[in-house]
């Protein structure tokens, strides 16, 4: 299944993939500055349609309009109904088309408002997403610059994993002992 997945997807083998040491490391602190002006400039435009967003008078009005737009034509789409239904069946087909139109203006209407929403949402997510994309730059930042420094101010604050911990206490109880 592989096989097929690797052909479709214009993939290479798995066994020609082969994970170096050097593409794990961490990305230089030049790398890492670099992406963060890449994404400031992304975020900026973010921003931008944000700020814009705000100053863009009448979407609630638009909504309401589009409601009011649906309300109506659903309830002509009633009418016409029930007059196709008292009327003669020649007469009825052509009426039940207007309905079948006024039937579908009220759903386009409605999925108007509900792709404004979405694309509303679409770009707060993005906005949210560069934003949460920043801050993990800048702590890889500070990581790689603590990382960097040679000597770490410590205050009252433990380094190390569980087994080094206990391997240094029992060491200690051991000498306490003798």
């Amino acid at each position: 299944m592989t096989k097929k997945l690797e052909e479709e997807f214009n993939l290479p083998p798995i066994e020609d993939i082969n994970l170096d040491e050097e593409e794990l490391e961490e990305p230089s602190i030049e790398e890492i500055q670099h992406q963060i002006t890449a994404y400031q400039g992304d975020l900026s435009v973010a921003e931008r349609a944000d700020a814009s967003l705000p100053a863009v008078t009448g979407l609630d009005e638009l909504e309401k309009d589009m409601d009011a737009y649906a309300n109506e034509a659903m309830g002509t789409f009633h009418d016409l109904c029930d007059l196709g239904r008292n009327v003669e069946d020649r007469h009825a087909a052509p009426i039940f088309d207007s309905a079948s139109k006024m039937l579908s203006a009220a759903l386009q209407a409605k999925q108007a408002k509900i792709d404004k929403k979405l694309k509303m949402l679409e770009l707060q997510q993005r906005q949210a997403k560069l934003e949460l994309e920043q801050e993990k730059l800048k702590f890889q930042i500070e990581k790689s610059k603590e990382n960097s420094e040679e000597t770490q101010a410590i205050e009252g604050k433990i380094i190390g994993d569980r087994s080094s911990m206990l391997a240094d206490i029992m060491a200690k109880m051991k000498e306490q002992d003798k």
